[in-house]
């Protein structure tokens, strides 16, 4: 392997460091999605799931996740504002690895 390639593998790397470490490191946000792994929600029934933070800072969450590329938002219906949040192809390829740290850590608390 040359050196531009070792320079980009490791970039590489990086990112994909970068990207879990965000995740890990904001519980919101990995509850999000551990959430969403088990099935697709709308706004409203996120809010009340996650009724301990507020909308405002529910809504900064969904779309920084959205913005990374973990999770998609579409209309739920024509008629209403309401979306519905999913995992994309990409957070769903990490669900086994966020179940996992979601049963150690309740294991760890019991």
């Amino acid at each position: 392997m040359d050196s531009n390639q070792e320079k980009i593998r490791s970039l590489q790397q990086q990112i994909m460091f970068n990207r879990t470490w965000d995740l890990l490191s904001h519980r919101w946000k990995f509850y999000i999605v551990w959430l969403l792994g088990k099935k697709s929600l709308r706004f409203g029934e996120l809010r009340r799931i996650c009724s301990a933070i507020s909308r405002v800072t529910l809504t900064e969450y969904l779309r920084e996740l959205e913005r990374e590329g973990f999770i998609s938002r579409t209309a739920a219906d024509r008629n209403t504002l309401s979306s519905l949040y999913s995992l994309t192809g990409m957070a769903r390829d990490a669900q086994p690895a966020v179940n996992a740290l979601m049963a150690w850590g309740q294991k760890e608390e019991n």
